[in-house]
Parts: C-alpha cells; sequence; structure tokens
C-alpha cells in the first residue's frame, strides 16, 4: 500500500512540478500513440497481403477479382461463412460493417403523470 504522505496532490505542487509531470503525462501518452499507429499500421499490411494456394483457388470460384484477393477479403469471407450457417453475432457484425445495423431503441416505462407532463410540455412547443 502506498505511504500516504508521499502522495501530494497536484494542486499543493509547485507550478514546475506540475508542469514536469504534465511534460512526463504527455510524452507517455504520444509514446502509447504512437505504438498504436505502428499495431494499426502492421494490421492494414497484413490485411493487404495477397491470398494464396487453395484460399485463391476457392476466391477465384467465387468471382472474386485477382486485385482483390487478399487477407481482408478472406476474413470477411470467414465471416459470411458463419453468418450464413447462423451465427447471429457474425451476421450482427456484417450488418454494421455494411452500415445497415438496426438502430437501438430504449422503452422507458414512465407513470401516468410523466407521462402527462412530456405531453403537456410537448404541447407548449408545438404552439411557439
Amino acid at each position: 500500500m502506498a505511504n500516504e504522505k508521499n502522495l501530494i496532490p497536484l494542486n499543493k505542487r509547485t507550478k514546475s512540478q506540475q508542469r514536469e509531470i504534465a511534460k512526463k503525462g504527455g510524452q507517455a501518452s504520444a509514446k502509447k500513440r504512437a505504438e498504436a499507429k505502428t499495431s494499426r499500421e502492421i494490421i492494414e499490411m497484413l490485411d493487404a497481403l495477397t491470398v494464396t494456394g487453395a484460399n485463391a483457388a476457392t476466391m477465384e470460384t467465387l468471382g472474386i477479382p485477382e486485385n482483390m484477393r487478399t487477407q481482408q477479403t478472406l476474413r470477411l469471407l470467414a465471416l459470411h461463412k458463419r453468418a450464413a450457417q447462423g451465427d447471429a453475432q457474425a451476421n450482427k457484425l456484417l450488418l454494421e460493417i455494411k452500415g445497415e445495423a438496426p438502430t437501438q431503441t430504449v422503452n422507458l416505462n414512465v407513470g401516468d403523470e410523466t407521462r402527462e407532463a412530456y405531453e403537456r410540455a410537448a404541447a407548449a412547443i408545438k404552439k411557439k
């Protein structure tokens, strides 16, 4: 457990100490963003790799153009296959990728007094 006497709130520190702490936090944040960017770039590079062998032959049979026979397309085909087999999560993900995911609705059960107050407020707004 930390020694409570060593914990000094930021507002009790000098301006130079506050700047130094903020500087260290900013540097750590920048390093983490750079690492995430590198990982993202690696994934994008791997996604762009050309498919070979049996998978390439399957894509050819399906009529996928040669320039689209990538690892990313292969993963999407696997996702599509799972959805076709009835996997609800895979189907939901495909719909999200296509931008056709249903919007979420929230069902609020309110009492009669609350409903009447909302209706009065809505009517007052409409009159303006």
